[in-house]
């Protein structure tokens, strides 16, 4: 089995029905979230909260959607709200083939 199946398969057993948007376009996707959360404490006793989702480079081409996610765009489902993507990496197939994307909200 090749990674990227491996990787697959592996994120479709927890995948949530979510809907991604940019500019007032909605998608509807799964995205699978990460057991990866923070509530860290930042300058001057700042809360800064977000979470963590992964989304497959096959799930947005499914959906044509337009390129990578990128910051500002939004995450929402009816369990977990509305989350603002603000950082986004990239993650790679073996020959450096991007196959999906760790999306960090806050």
């Amino acid at each position: 089995m090749s990674i990227k199946a491996a990787y697959l398969k592996l994120l479709t057993t927890h995948k949530r029905a979510m809907v991604l948007s940019r500019n007032g376009t909605e998608y509807n996707i799964y995205a699978t979230p990460s057991n990866y959360s923070r509530k860290l404490n930042g300058p001057e006793e700042i809360a800064i909260k977000g979470k963590e989702f992964i989304i497959t480079k096959d799930t947005l081409d499914k959906v044509t959607f337009p390129g990578a996610p990128k910051r500002g765009d939004r995450l929402a489902d009816e369990d977990i709200g509305v989350n603002i993507i603000s950082e986004i990496h990239e993650m790679y197939d073996f020959g450096g083939a991007i196959i999906g994307y760790r999306v960090r909200t806050s």
